[in-house]
Order: C-alpha cells, then structure tokens, then sequence
C-alpha cells in the first residue's frame, strides 16, 4: 500500500500549481519532475424548475437549452428558483516525480471524497478524486523521447519534453504520480436585479 501520508505535501503542491505548468527537479537528486494542471467553468442559468417530475430546465452561456432530471439524490431541489445561477467548476492537476530506484513493487491508492449541500441549503456537491502511484521506468529511448512506466494496472509510454534532461532518467527508476480531478456544481442566487 502507498503512504498516502507520503503525498500530502504533494496534494498541496496539486493545488497551488493548477492552471500552470513548471519543470523543476523532483527533489537533491536532481531527477526531473512536471506538474500540469487547469480549471474550468461554465454557468448556466435555471429557467423552470418542476417539482413534480423534477425536470430541470437550464440556459447556458451560448444560449442553449440543457434539460435534465434531478435524481433523489439531488438534495433541496424546492431551493432552486428561476433565474438561479447553476456554476460547474471542473479542476485536474497532475504531478510526476522521478527518484532513484528503490526496489518496490509499482504500486497505487485511490481516494474518493464527495460533498453535498445540506438539508435546507440550495443544492451543491463537490466530487473529488485523488490516485497516487508508484511506477518503475523499463526503458529510455533517447531518440524517440519516451520512457516506458510499468504500473500496477498498465505499462505506459509517455513522450518526453525536449526540456527534460533524458541522461537524468535511468531504467530501474521510481516515477510517483499524484493525479487529482475535482467536480463542483453549485446553485447561487439569481442576481440583484434579474
């Protein structure tokens, strides 16, 4: 099992570095390290809510009609009220650490966190996936820029920047990955005025 302890600070890092990209060594081994992330949204605007069939009626920002039914999982759905805003937050981020070969089996753990309004509060939830993994590298092909990571569940070749220094990397090295996506959707009041 992965010390999910030994990725906290990581989880940390995740969240600071989303919606940019840095290389930097992954720690006094002068091994190469990428983090790369973004964050998205988009608003949609409650046009009719009907309790009954709990049929959604949205508008979003280019004006097209999104129709949906809202589950009983969907808390507080009498909270919802035409001219409400509906607000989606989409976030990723994705760090890959080389280090020196330690000898462990590839490993992996996976966290999932999910959120969601209280009773009497209008309707939101938050969705939150983290996977933390341990990779060994099987091969460095310098003229075609890959490297070749064995995990637990596949083996992956990945293409390598020109900014990583290939004579870095060697066959029997750690990768550790910390990948985290996060879903948001909120309800908000429909502002002053509309």
């Amino acid at each position: 099992m992965i010390d999910l302890k030994r990725f906290a600070g990581t989880l940390t890092l995740i969240g600071a570095l989303l919606g940019c990209t840095a290389l930097a060594p992954a720690s006094d081994t002068d091994k190469p390290g990428v983090a790369l992330g973004g964050v998205s949204s988009m608003v949609a605007t409650v046009e009719s809510v009907d309790l009954d069939t709990r049929e959604v009626v949205l508008r979003d920002e280019d004006g097209e009609a999104i129709r949906f039914i809202a589950g009983d999982e969907v808390r507080n759905l009498a909270q919802v009220e035409v001219g409400d805003r509906v607000v989606v937050e989409h976030s990723v981020g994705l760090l890959l650490m080389a280090s020196p070969a330690t000898g462990e089996e590839p490993m992996r753990a996976d966290v999932l966190d999910v959120w969601r309004a209280e009773l009497g509060e209008k309707p939101g939830v938050r969705i939150e996936h983290t996977a933390a993994a341990v990779g060994t590298v099987t091969a460095v092909d310098a003229d075609a820029r890959t490297v070749t990571i064995r995990g637990v569940e596949r083996t992956v070749v990945l293409e390598v920047s020109e900014e990583i220094d290939l004579d870095t990397i060697s066959v029997g090295d750690d990768v550790n990955a910390l990948f985290q996506e996060s879903i948001a959707i909120s309800v908000e009041p429909a502002p002053a005025g509309e």
